[in-house]
């Protein structure tokens, strides 16, 4: 029997407003229409979640099973979606998603992996790393 708990995430939201003069920058200024979606789900000791999203409409799942797996989740822009999987220990996924409708999906299956990816723009990558001690990089713009 599988057993995963939510944990809590808090949200920081910043509102910055135009000086005087400026407000005709902004088309309906007084409204902010923000949508944040993000699923948390972990089992093991000593797993880490850092997420950060910026933007309207962002989109994170993350799973982790295991001990000492990582996370670390940044979407700025609009439309972007995010799912990682994590079994096994000492695994680490860096994604960093800027811009508009980009699409990542990574799994982690084993020891000590690494995933490193850049998205900048609107782009979509997926991959399955199974395997212990493995390590990959992208960067797409």
């Amino acid at each position: 029997m599988s057993v995963f708990k939510t944990i809590g995430v808090m949200i920081a939201l910043a509102i910055f407003s135009a000086p005087n003069g400026a407000a005709d920058l902004f088309d309906g200024a007084n409204e902010l229409p923000i949508t944040l979606q993000t699923l948390l789900e972990s089992s093991g000791r000593e797993n880490v979640v850092n997420l950060v999203q910026l933007g309207v409409l962002n989109h994170a799942d993350l799973s982790q099973s295991g001990t000492g797996n990582g996370t670390n989740l940044v979407q700025i822009g609009n439309d972007n979606y995010a799912e990682v999987i994590q079994y096994g220990q000492d695994n680490e996924v860096e994604l960093l998603q800027a811009g508009a409708n980009n699409f990542a999906d990574v799994t982690q299956i084993g020891n000590d992996n690494l995933v490193q990816i850049n998205q900048l723009g609107s782009a979509s990558f997926s991959i399955e790393q199974i395997a212990d001690g493995a390590a990959i990089t992208i960067t797409q713009y």
